[in-house]
Parts: C-alpha cells; structure tokens; sequence
C-alpha cells in the first residue's frame, strides 16, 4: 500500500532531534524523499541515514537567508519538487519581560518567528511555481495561552501562528496550505537539558513530574504523538485545512 506522502518531497527543520527527528523519519516511511535540515551537521546526518536512501541531510542555521536559500535550491535539485515544509526548529527560553536581554530576545526571535518566515519565504516561489505545497509552521500552546516566565519565546510563537494564518490567506488561491501546530510540554531532549537545569520544586516533586501534573491527561507529549498531526498537515488528507491552529497538549490548553 502506497504511504500517505508516496512521491513527495519534504524539508524538515530541526530534523536533527527530538520532534523533528519524529517526522523526517516518519515521513521517509509514509514514502516522501526527505530533507533533513539542522544546524547540527552531524545529528541531520545521522537522522537521514536513518531515514534511508531517499533522504539527505542539510546543515541548516534557519535564522540564515543565505542557508534557507541554499537549503531550499538543494532540496529542488535533490528531488524535483518541494511539496512540503515542517518549520520545526527551535530553541527554549526562559525569562520575564523585564528580565529577558536584548540579545536572547534577538536569538529566540531569530530562529522561531524569522526562521519560520525565511524558511517558509524560500520554499513559496517553488510551490507557487508547483501549484501545490503546504507548510507546516511549529507555535506552541505559548502562543494561545499565557505560561509564567517565557516571554520571549511566547512572543515568538504568538507571531509565527499570526504569520501561518497570513500565509495562508496570501498563498491559498496559488495552491499553497499553511497551518500552525501548538503543541503542550513534549518530552524531547531539548525540554529534558531545560528541565535539568531548573532547581526542583521542593513540594510537588521533580520539574517533569510537575509539568505533567498540568495537563489533565496526565503526562507529557511524546515527539511522535506530533509528528503525525505534522504528517496528517503535510499530507493531501489535509487537502481543506488551511490557516488553521492545531493544539495538541492533553488538555492543558482546555484547563
């Protein structure tokens, strides 16, 4: 039986780790050829090996025009076509608004919001050109709810749903889709170095079990459980489903 992106082609941001090794994996097994993209050479490389023959891994800073660019020229040239984009790469935060410095507001508005944006600007003219493509932008739940002490980074991802929808608005009658997925607390390495920096909260336990407690299915998010409402967006089984913003966070959003 066919995969659900048989014959497409894929980039994936920050495909070196975490949720974004979910999906370049995942979608190398629905059928796509797979760009694996992240600043770490060494981890896309590893990940595309993985993923099998069809892949091939771009060392990628998506707060780069000139790697953005190349990383969507290589992807062209590789496969032929660029029918999807997963915007996923990113980096934590932590600070109020007072407290955050100039500099690591630069940073994480640089590789979240201006990522997404130059990532998503060099793919557009080839899906236009295409007809046909979706883009798949990674917000968080940051982004609809308030969380304590994250400014920066909820900032970031309030501005890259805004920018999804706009997107979409501008570049559906060309055939282009673009959606936002808002995850809740996922358990990659990313969210595990953050937590184990973080002193332990002497009355409710370790930060994880903490974190987990806040969403009412009880636990945390596993990097697969995304990757597949990713694939389910880069897919023509969203083929309707445009400007939209997908949370998936067991509940914490609801409570």
């Amino acid at each position: 039986m066919a995969g659900r992106l048989e014959g497409k082609a894929a980039i994936v941001t920050g495909a070196g780790s975490g949720i974004g090794r979910a999906a370049a994996l995942l979608f190398a097994e629905e059928g796509a050829n797979v760009a694996c993209a992240d600043i770490d050479a060494q981890a896309a490389a590893a990940v595309a090996t993985a993923a099998g023959a069809r892949a091939i891994a771009l060392t990628v800073d998506v707060g780069s025009e000139d790697d953005t660019t190349r990383m969507a020229a290589e992807t062209l040239e590789a496969f032929g076509a660029i029918d999807a984009l997963y915007a996923n790469a990113g980096v934590d935060s932590v600070g109020r608004a007072a407290d955050v410095t100039l500099d690591e507001w630069e940073r994480v508005i640089r590789i979240h919001l201006t990522g997404v944006w130059l990532c998503a600007r060099a793919v557009l003219p080839t899906m236009v050109d295409q007809g046909r493509g979706s883009i798949v932008a990674q917000g968080s739940i940051a982004a609809v709810v308030g969380i304590r002490e994250i400014a920066a980074y909820s900032a970031a991802k309030g501005g890259i749903v805004a920018l999804a929808r706009q997107i979409a608005i501008d570049y559906g009658p060309d055939g282009v889709r673009c959606n936002a997925i808002c995850p809740g607390t996922v358990w990659t390495p990313l969210v595990e170095r953050t937590y184990a920096a973080r002193a332990t909260d002497s009355a409710n336990g370790d930060a994880q079990s903490l974190a987990a407690s806040r969403h009412p299915l009880g636990r945390l998010g596993q990097a697969a459980e995304i990757a597949r409402l990713a694939l389910y967006l880069a897919s023509d089984e969203s083929s309707w489903t445009t400007g939209a913003v997908h949370v998936i966070d067991g509940g914490r959003s609801a409570a």
